[in-house]
């Protein structure tokens, strides 16, 4: 699973907060760069830094915070897509789920 240790190593997954806004999974691997409007940061920079550190950019126009992943961050991070129901698809699962004229049926995806 996720690494449990104090700092960074090669091939750890890390959580990249840039902005409230802007969340992202990145797997550390030496060689690589992560390119971001914040700057240029190598991966062999990052490792051996503990989670948690802010870092700033190799050209100094901005900084990412590096955090150890938990469900919460990870859920932040991945990409949501809303659901398009089309008709067809509301009429085949109103009539799986025998909806009928005086049947209550609550919906619970709101964003």
């Amino acid at each position: 699973m996720w690494s449990t240790a104090r700092e960074i190593a090669d091939g750890d997954l890390v959580i990249v907060w840039m902005t409230r806004d802007l969340v992202q999974p990145l797997i550390i691997t030496s060689g690589k760069e992560l390119n971001t409007r914040f700057g240029v940061y190598r991966h062999a920079d990052l490792i051996g830094v503990p989670y948690g550190s802010k870092i700033g950019s190799r050209n100094g126009k901005g900084f990412i915070h590096l955090l150890r992943p938990t469900p919460e961050l990870w859920t932040l991070a991945l990409p949501h897509r809303t659901q398009i129901l089309y008709l067809a698809d509301i009429a085949f699962v109103t009539s799986w789920l025998d909806v009928k004229p005086g049947s209550r049926v609550i919906e619970a995806g709101a964003s």
